[in-house]
């Protein structure tokens, strides 16, 4: 890999770079701690139900790593296009890059490019959210929410009873692990479980509702500058809206990552709802 490709990839501020470098490792020591911690408490000797759990525990690992990694390596500014010289209606002239930039491209200081078709920065990928990496990066919330959510249902039993039972301690020790440790309601081994344990609540409240807002703003085909600023014009009708971001394969992209799915917007020229559109 040359260096510009490298550097493409590699976020720029260190506390991009932190946040990737954490939610990767957060997710190795989950797949840990339900592997080694959790499972062997649940089935002490192995079942045809234990090797289940196992298997969609990687199923899960594997597309959320696998999306994350994707959303962060396709690159989706408009330094891979030729762009015209001439600045067309619609088109504005980026300063900073010192080229012609297309409708729905906003230039991302944090990155240092244009982004076609910016949704926002996202500083656990350490790069914009674009017309390219849309969709891993839905997949990769929408992992997110279902792992943390059949993880917790894994781990409440076997936290509950850790820590003695349902109480206000209890659930303080779940929802704040590091002030349960502190007015010493857990201890070394349940602070880890206890961390986990509400490391992974926190992460289903956050990525389901992260989905939900996502979702709603593919349905209405707007990005996050889009509906802040009351712009309808890309509505294409949410069947158009969903083929956008996921592309015509969109049935099968839930399935796993390196899935192809061509997109029909090559992210410089986008029809418009008053356009005439063909029914799918």
């Amino acid at each position: 890999m040359d260096k510009r490709k490298w550097q493409s990839i590699v976020p720029r501020r260190k506390t991009d770079q932190l946040a990737v470098v954490f939610v990767i490792t957060e997710l190795f020591v989950e797949i840990y701690f339900e592997l080694f911690i959790i499972l062997p408490e649940l089935y002490p000797t192995p079942t045809v139900a234990m090797y289940l759990h196992v298997c969609l525990g990687f199923y899960l690992l594997f597309n959320t790593l696998g999306n994350l990694i994707l959303a962060i390596v396709v690159d989706t500014s408009t330094g891979t296009e030729i762009l015209p010289a001439v600045l067309h209606p619609g088109w504005q002239y980026c300063y900073t890059c010192m080229q012609n930039s297309p409708p729905r491209a906003v230039h991302c200081f944090m990155c240092g490019k244009c982004v076609m078709k910016r949704e926002h920065h996202c500083v656990f990928l350490g790069k914009c959210v674009g017309i390219r990496n849309h969709r891993y990066y839905m997949m990769t919330v929408f992992y997110l929410a279902v792992g943390s959510l059949y993880a917790n249902f894994m781990n409440m039993d076997y936290a509950w009873n850790l820590l003695g039972g349902f109480s206000l301690k209890t659930g303080l020790a779940m929802i704040a692990p590091i002030l349960g440790w502190m007015f010493g309601v857990t201890e070394s081994i349940s602070f880890f479980i206890s961390f986990q344990c509400g490391t992974c609540i926190l992460s289903c409240l956050m990525f389901f509702t992260l989905l939900i807002f996502h979702v709603m703003l593919i349905y209405r085909g707007q990005v996050t500058y889009e509906w802040r600023h009351g712009i309808k014009e890309y509505d294409l009708g949410w069947k158009h809206n969903f083929l956008e971001v996921f592309g015509a394969r969109w049935y099968l992209v839930w399935l796993f990552p390196t899935i192809s799915s061509p997109l029909p917007c090559d992210g410089i020229t986008y029809k418009k709802r008053n356009e005439n559109i063909k029914d799918i």
